[in-house]
């Protein structure tokens, strides 16, 4: 499931502050929850710490627009700061995005524009970044921006070669690259058709494997690995686009579940040119090709390969210049393997690995023949990245949730193993990001429940150095005037049917009264890789509904993350069915609340949130009044093949798994009194507008009355400022009128 829908899910989590004596309680409204400037205070993104240690860049919005980002820098010793790049003064028009680079944006997320992303060189000389479709090297020396590309193509995913010789980037699905001493441009690969496509990432490993790009530098600038897919297998799907200008027709290559996927290769081409040396990837060609990664000293690739129904992982070590491969480690389950993400070359051609065989994500450490030397990390909880290594003192940084599923920390540990060393301290959601190959210090990013996200500089001890945006909620800052009306949140479990303990979160409205009994909101996603009963900010959306009166409500139920694999593989091939049992659960104990009113206790929630609202509403009708079901999957064969085949297997072969967590098979308990708000994007293509025509078909053959909302033009995310308003105040409005929210 998308990364969007988990954060919208999370979005439903907000902050709460102390009420200061002064100040003047002032209701939050949805025109002012989508203006500007944000109420998350200053937009920052991408902080990077120069090779240097002398400067930390990142990309900043502005204050009239929070989503056009500009370059900015940091300087740590004197702690100003300047723009280096404006996004707008450079380009001197509107940006205009390709279909492949909107369509890579959605993947990734980024609803942002301007420069979206951008790279150092090694030597902390030059920035790399992407606009307008062209490629840019900023000099910091001459404090100048070059134009590397200027076509009618667009280019994607441009990377600046780790010894800085080379600019590399994709052209019309073709792999170039230039180089900076002959400023020579040269074309790498070939045969690109339209369904063959090289260094670029297939649909479902950007959208589901968390892999956005198709090709790998080795560190000494000799070799460059890269894919080559052909997405014939794929089927063409024909979408029906309706925006704003009319309709049009989207051919579509979607595998949906238990259908054919892309095929792939891996090759190893040369920079300047020549033969390309094919990988051996195993006999078996329906597989995914999960990431690559280089040794060190560019003697080794290694390749994570994931069978097709991703019960197995296995490490390919291959040899770059014959192709060769042997299995050095392999991952297995009886339901699924989580990638996670975690390989870390070490010196000698050894490496550290992630995984999650002992039933939480651990650190081990291997040889370069894939012997097991060390177990850094063990215990009941989980790791969650490899944020720094540091081979010269045996350390490893890492962040992970160790004494409390509700916030998360960075730790140290010893190479060789032992105890983990925490290292940030206030309570809340902690991350942090390391300059390549330093661990003195890191940029470090905090939220609480009275914090929105702040950034600052520390040393590898947790020691501040400076702050690059304290965003602290004082009389300037945009939220200050809703301080007046916030609560706390409390915190507790429950227990499911079988005994497992569920974190829930409830808040109350500000002002409640003796005795008095308010409506109440579950906000919901519920699937897996997402949770969201945690402690941090995410944003204001949670206090609007306060501020209308409504008491808010979440439970991270069965599958949801940061519990380890027993908690989460609940899910395997039944899909629809004990997260919604658990969130009843939930349900039950809040309706018993003397401050609760139980008769009104409604659900919302997006994506996987939307059909677990269907699912809410038609298999305990009893327990919710009123349901909002945005971008809703209302049968897994309409889902992707890689998320739904992960936890439903093959819809050829399990059928009666699809059939039982489809939302049709329960939709026979829904009231159908009009309790029901369905939402959808008309373009949208993750989880496809067929889900929802295909609701409103049976819903109306079952004549049970519902309410709907489409939105021409507008995808999984919505991207227009107005479409956001417009949904939001339809959601609220909704729910108040169903509910009878004061």
């Amino acid at each position: 499931m998308s990364i969007e829908a988990q954060l919208l899910a999370a979005a439903m989590i907000a902050a709460v502050y102390p009420v200061s004596a002064s100040a003047e309680p002032e209701k939050l409204t949805v025109e002012r929850l989508n203006a500007e400037p944000s109420l998350n205070g200053p937009s920052l993104r991408g902080a990077k710490m120069s090779p240097d240690g002398k400067r930390v860049t990142i990309l900043k919005g502005r204050e009239d627009d929070a989503r056009q980002l500009d370059l900015w820098s940091y300087d740590l010793a004197t702690g100003e700061s300047a723009m280096l790049v404006s996004s707008t003064d450079l380009l001197g028009a509107p940006e205009e995005l390709s279909e492949e680079e909107k369509n890579r944006r959605e993947r990734q997320r980024i609803y942002q524009s301007g420069i979206v992303a951008y790279d150092w060189d090694n030597k902390g000389e030059v920035l790399l970044f992407p606009l307008g479709g062209d490629v840019f090297l900023y000099d910091l020396t001459a404090k100048a921006a070059d134009r590397v590309t200027e076509t009618e193509a667009f280019e994607t995913d441009p990377k600046i070669s780790p010894e800085g010789g080379y600019v590399s980037f994709i052209r019309n699905d073709e792999l170039y690259v230039y180089d900076r001493a002959s400023g020579r441009e040269r074309q790498l690969t070939s045969g690109a058709n339209g369904v063959i496509r090289n260094g670029v990432a297939s649909f479902v490993v950007q959208e589901e494997l968390d892999r956005d790009t198709g090709y790998w530098w080795s560190n000494d600038d000799s070799m460059i690995a890269y894919t080559q897919i052909d997405e014939s297998p794929v089927e063409i799907s024909e979408r029906l686009d309706m925006g704003k200008d009319g309709a049009y027709t989207v051919r579509q290559r979607y595998p949906f579940a238990g259908t054919d996927n892309v095929t792939i290769k891996l090759g190893v081409v040369k920079p300047k040119g020549g033969r390309t040396t094919w990988i051996d990837l195993g006999d078996n060609p329906d597989i995914y090709l999960a990431d690559v990664h280089w040794s060190k000293d560019g003697s080794a690739l290694y390749v994570e390969r994931l069978s097709r129904d991703q019960k197995t992982l296995d490490l390919l070590k291959a040899d770059p210049k014959t192709g060769r491969t042997e299995v050095i480690l392999s991952d297995t389950s009886d339901t699924w393997v989580n990638l996670t993400h975690g390989f870390r070359a070490l010196d000698g051609g050894g490496f550290l690995w992630t995984s999650e065989r002992s039933g939480f994500s651990h650190i081990y450490k291997y040889d370069s023949a894939g012997t097991l030397e060390e177990t850094v990390t063990s215990g009941e909880w989980p790791v969650k990245t490899i944020a720094c290594v540091d081979e010269e003192n045996g350390e490893v940084y890492f962040s992970g949730w160790m004494d409390s599923v509700l916030e998360s920390h960075l730790f140290k540990v010893s190479m060789s193993g032992g105890e983990p060393q925490q290292i940030t301290e206030r309570e809340g959601s902690h991350g942090a990001s390391f300059p390549e190959n330093d661990c003195s210090a890191y940029i470090g990013g905090f939220s609480g429940e009275t914090q929105p996200y702040q950034l600052g500089v520390y040393t590898s001890s947790g020691e501040r150095l400076m702050w690059l945006n304290e965003n602290r909620v004082d009389e300037s800052h945009p939220y200050y005037p809703y301080l007046g009306s916030h609560q706390t949140s409390e915190y507790g479990t429950l227990e499911a049917e079988d005994g497992t303990p569920l974190y829930y979160s409830v808040t109350k409205p500000a002002g409640m009264k003796r005795g008095e009994k308010r409506p109440a909101i579950v906000f919901v996603y519920g699937g897996p890789h997402a949770q969201t009963v945690r402690k941090g900010w995410s944003g204001a959306t949670k206090q609007l509904y306060l501020d209308e009166g409504f008491v808010v409500f979440q439970i991270d139920n069965r599958g949801a993350a940061s519990r380890g694999t027993a908690f989460e593989n609940t899910l395997y091939r039944d899909m629809g069915h004990i997260e919604v049992e658990d969130q009843a659960v939930g349900a039950r104990w809040l309706a018993s609340q003397s401050y609760v009113d139980g008769d009104r206790i409604g659900v919302s929630g997006w994506s996987y949130g939307g059909y677990m609202a269907l699912m809410m509403l038609s298999q305990h009708p009893e327990l919710y009044a009123a349901g909002v079901a945005g971008a809703p999957v209302t049968d897994w064969r309409l889902y992707d093949t890689a998320y739904t085949e992960r936890y439903m297997g093959d819809p050829r072969v399990d059928v009666e798994a699809y059939d039982k967590s489809s939302v049709f098979a329960h939709l026979d308990g829904l009231k159908g009194e009009g309790e029901l708000l369905v939402i959808h994007g008309m373009a949208d293509d993750n989880v496809v507008f067929l889900n929802t025509v295909r609701l409103m078909a049976e819903l109306q053959k079952a004549g049970k009355k519902f309410e709907l909302m489409t939105f021409p033009g507008e995808k999984h995310g919505f991207r227009q400022r107005e479409n956001r308003l417009y949904r939001d105040r339809l959601m609220l409005d909704f729910l108040k009128r169903k509910l009878k929210a004061d």
